[in-house]
């Protein structure tokens, strides 16, 4: 329900993190996040109560100057206490010039065993980090390209991308892209006996943003508005600056009881939760000043320029108040068949204010009360102690996105409502094998998408089913393998409120993808281990209205590590091949060429050849 990352929340670097997990089905219900499809949940390393004091360190440096640096230690003070402490630093000057990614990622936490059933823990992340100047290389016309590169993009409006401009940046020499967040939590648990646990998470969360750029890049085809010249990138709409100022706070509590039902096991979970949030948005373009000659760059040779004035269009002052109620419940029918289900009812408040620069209220604010019920159905057959088929039926609402603060009187819409049905296999077959083999369909309707810097709206619904595989084994003892592979069949769907896109293909969504990964270790005897992996992504539309597609590629990256008892040296290549390959479009930055508003026309690409030493050492 809105944790944290829901509003903006920055990556973490991965050296402070434990593990990453999907959450997917009763976990997504009761959390809020993900109850259709899945969410992405990132773990941070944390105290263990008791554990021995180790050390971890990390240094890598690779190609374009790009480094990464990490030093952790955990342990206890006592047989009832723990304690964990990382700090991690990146830094690279990316593959397109002036790109300049950073950050600085600090992550700690104290456990205290209270009493022999009671539990305390208390951690806190900071985060510092600039996520680059990139904002993408835009299209040409064909005729006017030097080396089309029309193997990784086509378009029916005869556009495509330059090679000689791939890695040209046309953002401004001192735009940035800033931000401070601070993530403090409690977590407590109390045994109340051998079948009762009540468990209480406090959380408070605070973010600063500052994002100051030219992130809006056009070719001029013809003299028209801003464009005074054919052949020139246009800047001048793409002036944009937007300030977030974001204070967090929330408190989940849950009891979970494990007993008989008629007989039967039975395990009961219920609970509440309460979120906050203050949320102040202030943005600006840069529109008194008329355009001038530093607006537009050489499409072959950019003068970077600067941003100039920072003009305040206005400030939006959003308060969120959501609480919800949940419960799930797990039955053990039979030795062999479980059926599970989750409830949450969820009710949002939203005061959504504009004010102009001189802080007059603007009179287009929204507030409007959501409430509205997630469920989920399922069951759980097991064949045997290593086989188990699954099925589930959920319905919700997608979880607030940062989308909503954006929505003003004049656009009242509902909140994406959202379906999945849900059937998969699981498998341990022994030896280390693994496999998973699941079919979704997804049905979801009243999605909404920005369409201009300051506004969103309603695009209608999408579906989506297909299935997913992996497969992971160990050929012998020292030989391992695994690969995965995905389908969607994915389109727009007709809806109420928008009809405009039915039976497209949404933007950025492959038919087909895959991956398969092999590691060797003890090669000729030796503490070496080499190894290396494929990734597929299949050919994707940039936009809605799918005029323009990404052709599929594949990638190839091999890594060779020489492993001692407490160190380990990996020296890796990524992109082996150095493939040419679109990674994404914001369908907002691509095709936004009105002669009323030429804004922006590009595209995100993919990485060349990358490699990398690192060294590791945990003692």
């Amino acid at each position: 329900m809105g944790w944290p990352e829901q509003h903006g929340d920055a990556p973490q670097n991965t050296f402070n993190l434990e593990r990453v997990e999907v959450l997917r089905g009763p976990s997504s219900v009761l959390n809020g996040n993900g109850a259709v499809g899945s969410t992405v949940n990132t773990v941070a390393r944390t105290a263990m109560i008791g554990a021995e004091t180790s050390y971890d360190v990390l240094l890598s440096a690779g190609r374009w100057d790009s480094f990464h640096a990490g030093f952790g230690v955990g342990g206890s003070l006592s047989d009832t206490t723990g304690f964990r402490f990382d700090v991690s630093t990146y830094g690279s000057e990316g593959f397109v010039e002036r790109t300049d990614p950073e950050s600085t990622n600090i992550t700690g936490s104290f456990a205290w065993r209270l009493a022999d059933d009671m539990e305390l823990k208390l951690s806190a992340d900071y985060l510092k980090d600039d996520v680059g100047r990139y904002f993408g290389t835009p299209l040409v016309p064909l005729e006017a390209a030097r080396r089309p590169m029309t193997h990784i993009i086509s378009t029916t409006t005869g556009e495509t991308i330059d090679e000689d401009m791939r890695f040209s940046n046309y953002n401004v020499e001192d735009g940035f892209a800033e931000s401070n967040q601070l993530f403090l939590r409690a977590d407590y648990s109390w045994e109340l006996s051998n079948n009762v646990t009540i468990q209480n998470t406090l959380y408070k969360f605070d973010a600063e943003r500052e994002w100051v750029n030219a992130e809006g890049y056009a070719y001029c085809t013809t003299v028209v508005d801003v464009c005074t010249e054919v052949g020139e990138i246009q800047r001048y709409y793409g002036y944009f600056f937007v300030f977030h100022d974001q204070d967090q706070w929330g408190n989940r509590f849950t009891v979970n009881v494990d007993g008989d039902l008629g007989g039967m096991q039975n395990r009961f979970l219920i609970g509440a939760e309460v979120l906050d949030i203050d949320f102040v948005r202030s943005r600006g373009f840069r529109r008194s000043i008329p355009p001038v000659a530093g607006d537009s760059v050489d499409p072959y040779n950019p003068v970077a320029g600067a941003y100039g004035k920072l003009e305040l269009r206005g400030v939006s002052p959003t308060d969120i108040l959501d609480w919800a109620i949940f419960a799930e419940n797990t039955l053990q029918v039979t030795d062999q068949f479980s059926l599970v289900a989750a409830a949450r009812y969820e009710e949002l408040d939203l005061d959504r204010a504009n004010l102009n620069a001189s802080g007059v209220d603007e009179g287009n604010g929204f507030v409007r009360t959501y409430d509205w019920w997630s469920w989920r159905l399922g069951f759980v057959y097991d064949f045997s102690d290593s086989i188990a088929l699954y099925g589930q039926y959920s319905a919700a609402v997608d979880p607030i996105g940062s989308n909503i603060f954006l929505v003003s009187s004049n656009n009242n819409f509902d909140l994406t409502s959202a379906e999945q049905w849900e059937i998969g296999l699981k498998a341990s077959l022994g030896e280390g094998t693994e496999m998973t083999l699941a079919w979704f369909d997804i049905t979801r309707d009243d999605i909404i998408q920005r369409f201009a810097v300051d506004n969103v709206a309603n695009i209608g619904g999408q579906d989506a089913r297909g299935f997913e595989f992996a497969l992971t084994g160990n050929i012998n003892d020292s030989w391992r393998v695994g690969v995965n592979a995905g389908y969607s069949d994915a389109e727009f769907q007709r809806s109420a409120n928008n009809v405009t896109h039915a039976g497209n293909t949404p933007p950025n969504v492959p038919e087909w993808t895959g991956n398969a990964w092999t590691s060797v270790s003890n090669v000729g005897g030796l503490p070496l281990e080499l190894g290396g992996g494929w990734r597929y992504v299949d050919e994707r539309f940039g936009n809605n209205n799918n005029s323009v597609s990404f052709k599929s590629y594949h990638l190839l990256d091999v890594y060779a590590a020489w492993v001692g008892d407490n160190y380990r040296i990996t020296a890796r290549v990524d992109n082996l091949a150095d493939e040419d390959y679109v990674s994404w479009a914001d369908v907002f930055y691509l095709g936004q060429t009105d002669p009323s508003f030429i804004y922006a026309n590009q595209v995100m690409m993919g990485a060349p050849r990358n490699y990398s030493v690192t060294m590791q050492w945990q003692f």
